[in-house]
């Protein structure tokens, strides 16, 4: 095998064991390679919204002599039920949410979702 290719798998792939690297395909160290890419970029982007989070925590309203935090609650900066039940409701059909602020934007997703219906019923009786 190839000094990068055992150099990499020890250094990124969490091998340990130069027998288990040699006995890897190249197809499957690719695959790995891939992997452990679109992990870090997962990663980087995870930093990028920290410093993001960080800069949003931080703004203000009002004037410039006595601004007052645009955030006075965690809860207003970053509501995890209600991303949860963003999450699952996507993922899980016929999901409830939980969150108030979940079940308000389920309601007008239904709303929506009726409208569309409704549209198209109308569009097909003038047919």
């Amino acid at each position: 095998m190839h000094r990068e290719i055992v150099l990499n798998s020890l250094a990124f792939l969490g091998f340990h064991d130069i027998a288990e690297i040699n006995a890897m395909t190249l197809y499957e160290y690719q695959l790995r390679m891939e992997a452990y890419q679109l992990k870090r970029a997962e990663r980087h982007e995870d930093i990028a919204l920290q410093a993001w989070m960080n800069q949003t925590v931080q703004a203000t309203r009002g004037n410039g002599k006595k601004p007052k935090p645009k955030y006075t609650k965690f809860k207003d900066f970053y509501d995890r039920e209600y991303e949860i039940d963003r999450i699952r409701s996507s993922i899980e059909e016929g999901y409830v949410a939980q969150s108030n602020k979940g079940a308000q934007i389920q309601r007008g997703d239904i709303f929506a979702k009726r409208l569309e219906e409704f549209k198209r019923f109308k569009a097909e009786r003038r047919k």
